[in-house]
């Protein structure tokens, strides 16, 4: 027999494109017990379905046993003295507390942030003043260079003057 129309229905539920028609019409094919063995490995799943769907059904009396306990316990209630439902009011400030709470977060992690980051800053300013006197004392070695360098010139143009 030919299977195409099966294999197309089940490349198109994995897609997420068949209906419920065609779910179900999946789920039939699956449930006879001639399944071609190209298409056992999908039985279990449509099985599964079947079985699942199967088992989340209510029994029938559940209704009117759900109806008959809350009525034995609104006739217990009703015994003593009716139940008083009172309303809260609910201040701002109870409103917003969980913005304070956020906010307070908030502090806390720029906080850390901030002192997390201090130890860095004053290395990074220390190295920074490192290289500034670095620097300094090249330019000073420098000069010094062309100080020497100039006097010896103006030294080495007097001998041949004379």
């Amino acid at each position: 027999m030919d299977y195409k129309y099966i294999e197309q229905l089940i490349d198109r539920y994995f897609e997420c494109d068949t209906t419920l028609e065609e779910e179900q019409i999946l789920r039939t094919f699956f449930s006879q017990e001639n399944v071609p063995v190209s298409l056992l490995q999908y039985r279990e799943l449509f099985s599964a379905q079947t079985f699942a769907k199967q088992q989340e059904s209510l029994p029938a009396d559940f209704d009117s046993r759900i109806l008959a306990m809350i009525g034995e316990q609104s006739d217990k209630d009703n015994s003593r003295e009716p139940l008083r439902v009172m309303a809260h009011r609910v201040s701002i400030s109870r409103r917003l507390r969980p913005l304070y709470k956020a906010v307070a977060m908030v502090a806390v992690v720029l906080a850390i942030g901030q002192a997390a980051q201090m130890p860095y800053s004053t290395a990074e300013q220390e190295q920074r003043e490192d290289f500034a006197r670095s620097v300094e004392m090249l330019q000073r070695i420098q000069k010094d260079q062309n100080t020497v360098a100039q006097g010896d010139t103006v030294t080495a143009i007097e001998e041949l003057k004379n």
